[in-house]
């Protein structure tokens, strides 16, 4: 495990880091907008592995990526969103918004959830930006905390067993938000709210009515 730390200092070199490390398959702890991530390399045996060591009680596949911009979400749906969908994206993106779309066929069924659906988000948090448009691709991304436990928003939260299974760990001093995203599936008529959590339903309800 490689360890290091973000400063305001050394944040460009922090980035070169990070991508070399993601492409080359590697697991990766960040941090978020929201709270400390782990990940890696989206549609990767390698990461889906190692993944499965940290949280081996989620027999299914990871159900979320990160993003760099709209455009990037609908390569891996292999549809254009409806307009109702790019508003929401306008009014909470960059942001704690997780938005259940549909996932392409082009992509191996392998990396299918069940429901085949997917979690798509762009972050707000400039590093973690950076390093999603530098790395043009997505990135699976849960949080770094085990089954049962809270997600950490504080370095010192994080457990252990779940640095020791990483291949590279960003430590930050700053303290995170805290508050994981809102989650929604939009494949349907109507927003489903999944998870209430940094933004309110009546707001997504509101943004999806006045399209």
């Amino acid at each position: 495990m490689r360890q290091i730390e973000l400063t305001p200092d050394n944040t460009a070199d922090v980035v070169r880091i990070a991508v070399e490390s993601i492409r080359s398959g590697d697991l990766v702890l960040f941090p978020t907008d929201t709270v400390f991530g782990l990940g890696g390399l989206a549609f990767s045996r390698q990461v889906l592995e190692k993944l499965k060591q940290i949280k081996p009680e989620r027999s299914e596949k990871p159900t979320a990526v990160l993003i760099d911009n709209i455009i990037r979400m609908s390569q891996c749906a292999g549809d254009v969103p409806s307009p109702r969908i790019v508003a929401l994206t306008e009014a909470f993106w960059p942001g704690p918004l997780t938005l259940i779309w549909k996932i392409s066929g082009a992509i191996p069924r392998e990396f299918h959830p069940p429901d085949h659906s997917m979690g798509y988000r762009i972050p707000d948090y400039p590093f973690l930006n950076e390093v999603l448009r530098e790395l043009e691709s997505p990135l699976w991304a849960t949080s770094a905390n085990l089954s049962g436990q809270p997600s950490p928003k504080l370095f010192s939260e994080i457990k252990p067993a779940v640095l020791e299974a990483c291949d590279l760990v960003i430590q930050t001093s700053h303290i995170l938000k805290g508050k994981s995203s809102t989650v929604v599936d939009v494949r349907g008529r109507g927003p489903i709210m999944l998870r209430e959590s940094a933004i309110r339903e009546d707001d997504i309800k509101q943004v999806w009515k006045r399209v």
